[in-house]
């Protein structure tokens, strides 16, 4: 019997400021999964189009009996492009994709792909691929139980070349050199952000500290990898129980690491144990200094806390970003004003600027009339702002328009919010903190 050729696909990931900075790790732990689930029943690849034009991503794709992919909203129409070309050249292939866009959204993928698999997909790859070996592939998978993400392996790097796992631009300037690569050791956030696109499948979950130490240890043996980057949601674990063996864990294996981390709810003894344990750098999202806006988007943080939990990372050694977002519900017409004062109080390392941009999924693009929104484009290719990085000159365009009355009075002007955000670059880049 022949072995089942199966494409993991990894999209171009134009939107990224450096894609090739961080491994696509959900897809190599998926590839991982199967490889050890069907052995030789099944051949293996992962089709990296990180840096290809989409005009020639069919030049760089081989023939599969399956493709899959794993989308953001941002993914969405290059992916759809992608299936379009590939049917044309390959019209036995099957196309299976999963993500947060295809959770959302699982009527309009399914007018694209073959099959698509709602929330978690470790359990659902598997049932899939049973499934296509008997001839019986249904059009939705959805797994039932929630994923215990100590049961799977190291996500085997193998897949993609030696010199695109590990980066030496990894840290802040002090450890520019070593070399790093990106690992996740949790899934999931505790709290309920109004403008945050994180979907929470189920509780937050971490992975043991035995499991931590091996495969930052095989890192080292296998890509000398000296430094990494914790792409977890909270690097700094909310509560002792979780966050002392996460980062003793870590600390035993003396790498340099940085990651990011809630602006409250970490005392002093883990941040001194994150810094034992190799912590250099944190990025912080306080995401607004107006507690009017914070309350509405349900982020529950105290600025004077925040404040303190700031200063306590400088004077601890470990370098700080702050990450804002300019255009909130409730927002006031001085927020430039009011946010330069809150930076030059906590005086940050780098600060990176986003435009609010309701993702699908987030309570505020469920919920518009709430928020006094009376418009979302579903043009997703415009959703890039929600990164940032425009030059110098680069008016961004919003996604979103608020109605003149909001529930909480009037509602600022597209231009008004553009402006304010054009203002508070500008002066950030003027004093190199912009990210």
């Amino acid at each position: 019997m022949e072995k089942l050729r199966v494409g993991f696909i990894v999209t171009s990931g134009k939107y990224n400021y450096k894609p090739f900075r961080n491994q696509p790790l959900n897809v190599l732990y998926l590839l991982t999964i199967l490889e050890e689930k069907f052995g030789d029943r099944v051949k293996l690849s992962l089709i990296d189009l990180r840096g290809v034009e989409e005009e020639s991503v069919s030049f760089h794709i081989q023939e599969n009996d399956v493709f899959m992919y794993t989308i953001t909203t941002l993914d969405y129409k290059e992916t759809a492009y992608i299936v379009k070309s590939l049917r044309s050249l390959y019209p036995d292939a099957k196309h299976i994709a999963g993500g947060p866009h295809v959770t959302i959204f699982p009527m309009e993928s399914s007018e694209v792909f073959d099959t698509v698999v709602i929330g978690e997909g470790e359990e659902s790859i598997i049932k899939i691929i049973d499934d296509i070996c008997a001839l019986d592939l249904k059009p939705y998978y959805r797994q039932n139980k929630v994923v215990d993400i100590n049961n799977y392996p190291v996500a085997n790097r193998k897949y993609i070349p030696k010199k695109a796992v590990a980066d030496t631009r990894l840290l802040n300037k002090e450890y520019l050199g070593l070399l790093g690569t990106s690992v996740l050791f949790s899934r999931g956030c505790p709290y309920n952000c109004h403008f945050c696109s994180n979907l929470n499948f189920g509780p937050v979950r971490f992975r043991s500290a035995k499991l931590i130490e091996e495969e930052i240890e095989y890192l080292k043996k296998v890509y000398k990898i000296e430094a990494i980057a914790l792409k977890d949601d909270n690097s700094i674990p909310i509560g002792r129980k979780h966050a002392q063996p996460f980062l003793e864990a870590i600390g035993r294996t003396c790498v340099k690491w940085r990651g990011q981390s809630r602006a409250n709810g970490v005392d002093k003894d883990m941040v001194k144990l994150a810094k034992e344990a190799g912590c250099v750098e944190l990025a912080v999202g306080v995401e607004s200094v107006s507690p009017e806006a914070l309350k509405i988007i349900n982020k529950k943080l105290n600025l004077d806390e925040s404040k303190s939990y700031l200063r306590l990372l400088r004077e601890s050694g470990i370098d700080v970003r702050i990450h804002f977002i300019l255009g909130l519900p409730g927002e006031p017409d001085d927020i430039v004003r009011r946010t330069l004062e809150f930076i030059n109080e906590v005086e940050p390392n780098s600060v990176l600027l986003t435009l609010l941009c309701p993702l699908p999924g987030t309570e505020i693009y469920n919920n518009p009339e709430q928020y006094g929104i009376k418009y979302i484009s579903k043009d997703w290719d415009k959703y890039i702002l929600v990164f940032g990085r425009f030059s110098d000159n680069e008016i961004p365009e919003l996604v979103f328009e608020y109605k003149d009355i909001t529930p909480w009075g009037s509602g600022m002007s597209k231009e008004k919010i553009v402006a304010n955000y054009m203002e508070l670059q500008s002066i950030l880049r003027e004093r190199k903190l912009n990210f």
